[in-house]
């Protein structure tokens, strides 16, 4: 289904960052300032919703590896959900630093999370007197809270879905330092960089009804 303008300004998607907050490299998506708020071009940001949503799903179509990432606290068990029901791994607790630069190192962190879960399914588990079952379970919770969405991944992730560029510069900075990796980035218009056109959505990310619309649209 076709995101249209209207339904972006219902969403109140529109809505960007404060004018003396804004950064000038975003200006080509404005439209107005009202009140000392920046306004987003309503229809740039339909034409960017739609646009990703096609390379998404070209993407899962091909197989690709495809990770949504976030740390938004206002926002994180929706991401998880949208992300489970699209079929994408995810983060949306804390990104660890390196994850994609480093990938190899992490991939045996998750290799260790996902035997654990198995050993806790096991009879040399059931074995453990309840205090050392207790240790575990608590050991195990800690390390899957950041890497439970992640345990599925087999390989380098291919595609990136980042939401809220601002918030997660760090992680933009390793994403260029990894070819043929694809990059999209939801941020508002506080973003301090220029960004692939056909990879970024100007949105309101302090909304959660707005971001909601937002990730629906382009991972449903």
């Amino acid at each position: 289904m076709t995101v249209t303008a209207q339904q972006v300004m219902d969403a109140k998607v529109h809505l960007g960052s404060l004018k003396n907050e804004s950064h000038p490299k975003t200006s080509p998506y404005w439209a107005e300032v009202s009140r000392g708020l920046v306004i987003i071009n309503p229809e740039i940001i339909a034409t960017q919703i739609n646009t990703v949503r096609e390379a998404l799903q070209e993407a899962k179509k091909a197989g690709k590896e495809i990770l949504v990432v976030s740390e938004k606290k206002m926002y994180a068990q929706d991401l998880e959900d949208f992300s489970k029901k699209a079929g994408f791994s995810y983060l949306n607790y804390k990104i660890p630093g390196g994850f994609l630069t480093n990938f190899a190192t992490f991939k045996k962190r998750i290799d260790t999370i996902n035997d654990m879960e198995k050993f806790m399914g096991s009879e040399a588990y059931s074995s453990l007197t309840k205090k050392e079952q207790l240790i575990y379970k608590r050991k195990f919770a800690r390390v899957n809270k950041i890497y439970k969405g992640v345990t599925k991944l087999t390989k380098k992730p291919e595609v990136v879905i980042v939401l809220d560029g601002t918030m997660l510069g760090v992680l933009l900075d390793e994403a260029k330092k990894i070819p043929n990796l694809e990059t999209f980035v939801i941020t508002s218009t506080n973003f301090p960089r220029y960004w692939n056109e056909d990879h970024i959505i100007m949105a309101n990310v302090n909304s959660h009804k707005a971001m909601d619309f937002v990730v629906k649209s382009i991972l449903g």
